[in-house]
C-alpha cells in the first residue's frame, strides 16, 4: 500500500467513525435544543447581517465584512473542484450526505461563533482574535488540546486554503497553454498585496469580491441548468438513489460504494463549508459585536450559500454528463461540463475567471486563520516580526502547490479538516450548555 492509499484509508476511518456521528450526534443535539435554529433564525440572520448596530460594539471589521471573509473562506475551489472530485470518488450520492452535513454542520457553526467571540481576546494592537483554540483553553483549561488545534489549523491553511487552491487553479490555465509554476508566482504576487494588509484590508476586498464572483459562477451556472431543464430530475433521481441504496451494503465489496458516498459527502460538506472545522469562529471573532449570538446568527448564511453553489455545481456535472467523460478530473472536469452546457468555449473560460477568484479569497481567508493559529502558539513572544515571518512564509508556500498531484493534494486537505474538526467538536461538546443558556436567554429577551 503506497502513502496516498495508506492516508486515504486512515482518513475514512476517521470519518465514518469519529466525524459522521459526531456532526450529526452534535448538529441533531443543537438542532433539538434550540428549535432548529439552522431554519427558524435565516430571517434574523439576513436582517442582522446588514443592520449596523449599537455605536458601543467592540470589534474591528463589520458583520457585513466579517461574513465577506467567512464566505471567501468557505466560497473556494472546493465549490467547484470539490464537486468534481466528489462525483468521481463518492458517486451523486455523495452530494445529498453533504447536505445533510451541512444541516447539521450549520448548528455547530452557530455554536462555534457564539463560543469564539465569547472567548475572544483583545491584544495590545487593539485586535480582536478568538476561535476554538481560545475556547479550548480558556473556556475549559485545555491547553494542550487548544495548541493541538492551532497546529492542525496551520495545516489546513497550507494544506486547503494554499495547496488545494493552488492545484484546482493551474489545472485548467495548463490546459489552454500557460506555465502552472509561472502562473502560480503571479498569483503569489496577489496574495501579497492583500495578505500583508490584515484582515482589515482582506475582509475590505472580500466584501467587493464575495458578491461579484458569486453571482457571475451562479448566473452562469442557471443558465445551463435552464437549457438542460428537462435532466434536472433525473439527476435528481440518480443523487437520492445513489445515497440511499442500502441493497448494496449485502453485496459485500460493493457496500463500500454506498460508505464512500457518505465518506465523500461528508468530506466535501467539511471542505464546502468549513461547519466544524473552527475557521468560522476565528473570522468572526474579529467583528464588531454587541452580542456572541447575533454573531452565530449571522454565520447561518453561510452554509445555505455554500450549498446552493454546491448543488448547482453538482447538477451542471450531472445534467452535461461530464461527470461521465473518462479522463477529466477536478476543475477541468466543471470546464468541460460549462463549455457543453453552453455550446461554447466561453463557459469553461467563466469558469477559469471565476475560480481564479474563488481560489484567490480563499487563500487570504484561510492565511489569516493561519496567522491568528501561529500567533497563539507563539503566545507572550508574539510580536509584528514574528506574525510578519509567517505571512511571508505562507506566501512563498504559494508556488508549491501547483507542483503536487491533484489527488495528493486533496488526500492531505482531508486529513487537516479532519483532525480540526474533531478537536473543535471536544471544546463544543464539552461547551455546549453555554451555547444553548445564552441562545434561550437572547431568544427570551427578544420576546419580552
Amino acid at each position: 500500500m503506497d502513502l496516498k492509499n495508506f492516508l486515504e484509508s486512515i482518513n475514512l476511518g476517521f470519518t465514518l467513525c469519529i466525524v459522521f456521528p459526531s456532526i450529526v450526534a452534535l448538529g441533531l443535539y443543537f438542532t433539538i435544543k434550540l428549535n432548529c435554529v439552522q431554519i427558524t433564525r435565516l430571517p434574523l440572520s439576513f436582517a442582522s447581517l446588514l443592520k449596523k448596530g449599537s455605536g458601543d460594539m467592540n470589534g474591528n471589521i463589520s458583520r457585513f465584512g466579517a461574513l465577506s471573509a467567512v464566505l471567501a473562506g468557505n466560497f473556494g475551489t472546493g465549490n467547484i473542484s470539490g464537486m468534481a472530485v466528489a462525483l468521481c470518488t463518492g458517486g451523486p450520492g455523495a452530494l445529498v450526505w453533504m447536505w445533510i452535513m451541512a444541516f447539521f454542520g450549520a448548528t455547530i457553526q452557530y455554536a462555534s461563533s457564539i463560543l469564539g467571540v465569547s472567548y475572544r481576546q483583545k491584544l495590545q494592537n487593539n485586535e480582536y482574535v478568538g476561535g476554538p483554540m481560545y475556547y479550548l483553553r480558556d473556556g475549559l483549561g485545555y491547553k494542550k488540546l487548544a495548541a493541538l488545534f492551532a497546529t492542525f489549523t496551520i495545516l489546513g491553511a497550507i494544506t486547503v486554503g494554499l495547496f488545494a487552491q493552488i492545484n484546482s487553479v493551474v489545472l485548467p490555465l495548463e490546459k489552454i497553454g500557460l506555465n502552472p509554476f509561472y502562473s502560480s508566482l503571479c498569483l503569489m504576487c496577489l496574495v501579497a498585496i492583500v495578505t500583508l494588509g490584515g484582515i482589515q484590508r482582506i475582509a475590505s476586498f472580500a466584501s467587493y469580491i464575495v458578491p461579484f464572483k458569486a453571482l457571475l459562477y451562479l448566473g452562469t451556472a442557471f443558465v445551463i441548468l435552464f437549457l438542460h431543464a428537462d435532466k434536472i430530475p433525473h439527476a435528481f433521481g440518480l443523487m437520492f438513489e445513489s445515497a440511499f441504496d442500502f441493497t448494496a451494503v449485502a453485496g459485500g465489496a460493493l457496500g463500500m460504494g454506498l460508505f464512500h458516498a457518505i465518506k465523500t459527502g461528508f468530506d466535501r460538506g467539511l471542505f464546502a463549508t468549513d461547519a466544524g472545522t473552527g475557521i468560522v469562529p476565528i473570522l468572526q471573532a474579529s467583528s464588531r459585536s454587541e452580542n456572541p449570538v447575533i454573531d452565530g446568527i449571522v454565520t447561518l448564511v453561510a452554509p445555505l450559500m455554500v450549498m446552493i453553489v454546491c448543488t448547482t455545481t453538482g447538477l451542471v456535472l450531472l445534467v452535461t454528463g461530464a461527470w461521465q467523460q473518462i479522463g477529466l478530473e477536478s476543475t477541468n472536469m466543471v470546464t468541460f461540463a460549462f463549455s457543453q452546457g453552453l455550446g461554447s468555449q466561453a463557459g469553461g473560460y467563466i469558469v477559469v475567471v471565476t475560480l481564479l477568484l474563488f481560489a484567490y479569497t480563499t487563500i487570504l481567508a484561510w492565511g489569516y486563520c493561519g496567522e491568528k493559529a501561529f500567533g497563539f502558539l507563539l503566545g507572550s513572544r508574539a510580536n509584528k516580526k514574528r506574525i510578519l515571518f509567517f505571512r511571508y512564509f505562507y506566501i512563498l508556500l504559494v508556488p508549491v502547490g501547483s507542483l503536487l498531484h491533484v489527488s495528493l493534494i486533496w488526500t492531505l486537505a482531508d486529513i487537516a479538516i479532519t483532525l480540526m474538526v474533531i478537536t473543535n467538536v471536544i471544546g463544543i461538546t464539552k461547551l455546549r450548555g453555554k451555547v444553548v443558556q445564552a441562545s434561550q436567554s437572547y431568544a427570551t429577551a427578544q420576546s419580552s
